[in-house]
């Protein structure tokens, strides 16, 4: 059976090669105003409102350092990793989704946390739900 043709747009619209967003957020003047809660909920607010469907969360603090947050996304995953005494904020969100708007996520998250500087890296992957193309069968 055939899936109809609404169907195979659909996924082929949402769908796009999958891309990693390495982020450092550099001189984040507001980071040390926020606790590790404030932090996780401001990482999953701004994934949501980026068009993020969160699945499950796991966040870990490290006595008198930072903070390391895992969400695992329907659209693959996003974790944050804080530097307090640095005032260091380094974002990778994966995805392979449209739904997903990472670069808005990274802005929100940019303001939340006051940073100075910012670095962004794009790095492709390739698409796992199609088979690769290199001559073989």
């Amino acid at each position: 059976m055939r899936a109809p043709l609404s169907t195979l747009l659909e996924t082929m619209e949402s769908r796009v090669p999958p891309a990693l967003f390495a982020v450092d957020l550099i001189e984040c003047m507001r980071l040390l105003e926020l606790d590790p809660t404030a932090i996780t909920a401001a990482f999953g607010a701004a994934l949501r409102r980026a068009g993020a469907t969160i699945v499950e969360q796991l966040s870990h603090t490290f006595s008198g350092a930072g903070l390391t947050c895992v969400f695992i996304l329907s659209e693959s995953h996003a974790v944050l990793h804080t530097w307090p005494e640095t005032g260091t904020v380094n974002i990778d969100i994966f995805s392979c989704s449209t739904r997903l708007r990472s670069l808005e996520a990274i802005e929100e998250l940019r303001g939340t946390f006051g940073a100075l500087h910012v670095t962004i890296q794009e790095i492709s992957h390739t698409d796992g739900h199609s088979r690769p193309s290199h001559g073989r069968r």
